[in-house]
């Protein structure tokens, strides 16, 4: 028998006490049960929250990927139109061309982040599987419980 099995009888064993399950009133079972419940909830908090942390700081690494993705877009503008007026004021002078070189290069790394970003996001997944899956359990323990 696991450790945690143990826990779960010798539990059972203290809510019973003497009488048998259908000797006791819902209200004196609830009674009983207050003070796990209490600490059920809390421990399912506290898996919450262990679960929710990783994928909290892959969400903060995406959007810091977003961010850094949207400064070389915006650089990428910048650039942009400082090519399409140097193109306007000198057409054929190289001074354009190595503009467009860079406005080129800019648009290619803040593609490349922002594109990196949006696909970590799009991998991520917020849903606390195992806290759900605990408090089902729990839920059919206290159910398994309350009945006679």
């Amino acid at each position: 028998m696991t450790q945690q099995q143990d826990r779960v009888e010798n539990f059972t064993r203290e809510l019973r006490g003497d009488q048998t399950a259908s000797d006791r009133s819902i209200g004196e079972i609830f009674n009983a049960l207050r003070p796990r419940l209490q600490e059920l909830g809390n421990k399912q908090v506290e898996l919450a929250r262990a679960e929710l942390t990783p994928v909290g700081k892959q969400a903060g690494i995406a959007i810091g990927l977003l961010v850094v993705g949207a400064v070389f877009l915006l650089l990428f503008l910048g650039f942009f139109f400082a090519t399409f007026a140097a193109v306007l004021i000198a057409v054929g002078f190289p001074v354009w061309v190595a503009i467009g070189i860079v406005t080129v290069i800019l648009l290619l790394i803040g593609g490349a982040l922002a594109g990196l970003g949006a696909s970590r996001l799009r991998t991520l997944d917020p849903k606390p599987r195992r806290t759900i899956a605990a408090l089902q359990q729990n839920i059919q323990w206290i159910k398994g419980q309350l009945r006679p």
